[in-house]
């Protein structure tokens, strides 16, 4: 019906043809899931996963590289021993971060096997890894613990572990300084280490003072807000 039948008035065709709102659709047409979001274990797994497959793709270049020209295995095996030591490092603290059992050999471990590896791929024979290579790990090492573990026990962190990494990295100077001298001269002696251990004790020293400078500044007003 177009028209009124007692008036002949032409009628809106546009509100026969609008639905009711009780008639409009309560659900939508399309349901879209919610993104799912990964955890943080998933979120580790995919960094390895990439990282792996980055670092065994350049392994495979680089060992294609130099079978193509030297018909064998010769200079590829320094960076290929490079690229497992660097898989080993970040696989332990990706995969494992919670387990110090597996962490703490894990990132050790490796870097004793590979030194000597780059020694004995030399010339087959053990030269410099014994004297110099392996004290000179243990000197990192040990440091690198001390201030781990001494910065679990620190109550109030910020500046201080800038400090003892500062401090420790003097100390680790030193002792290449020392070992080095050694393994050269055939003598006990330090010469450039000294003046590296001054500087890094006056910087760590003065983040140390920064540090609680700013600690009793920030408990004072704590205690004015009271």
């Amino acid at each position: 019906m177009t028209h009124c039948p007692l008036c002949q008035q032409p009628l809106d065709q546009e509100e026969e043809t609008q639905e009711p709102p009780t008639a409009q659709k309560i659900y939508p047409e399309e349901v879209k899931p919610p993104k799912r979001m990964r955890t943080t274990k998933q979120k580790r797994f995919l960094i390895w996963e990439i990282l792996s497959v980055t670092l065994l793709t350049t392994l495979l270049i680089v060992l294609f590289l130099d079978l193509i020209i030297s018909k064998t295995i010769t200079w590829s095996l320094y960076p290929i021993a490079s690229l497992v030591l660097a898989w080993i490092v970040i696989t332990c603290p990706l995969l494992f971060p919670k387990k110090v059992a597996v962490i703490v050999p894990g990132e050790t471990i490796p870097f004793f096997i590979y030194l000597l590896v780059i020694d004995l791929a030399d010339n087959r024979k053990i030269d410099w890894y014994l004297r110099l290579g392996l004290p000179i790990l243990c000197v990192i090492i040990t440091v690198g613990l001390a201030i781990g573990i001494g910065s679990l026990f620190l109550k109030n962190k910020g500046l201080n572990i800038a400090a003892l990494i500062v401090l420790g990295a003097g100390i680790i100077c030193l002792g290449i300084d020392f070992i080095v001298s050694s393994y050269i001269y055939d003598r006990f002696t330090v010469n450039w280490s000294l003046y590296v251990l001054a500087l890094t004790v006056v910087i760590g020293g003065f983040l140390l003072y920064l540090h609680f400078r700013l600690l009793k500044g920030a408990n004072l007003k704590r205690k004015l807000r009271m």
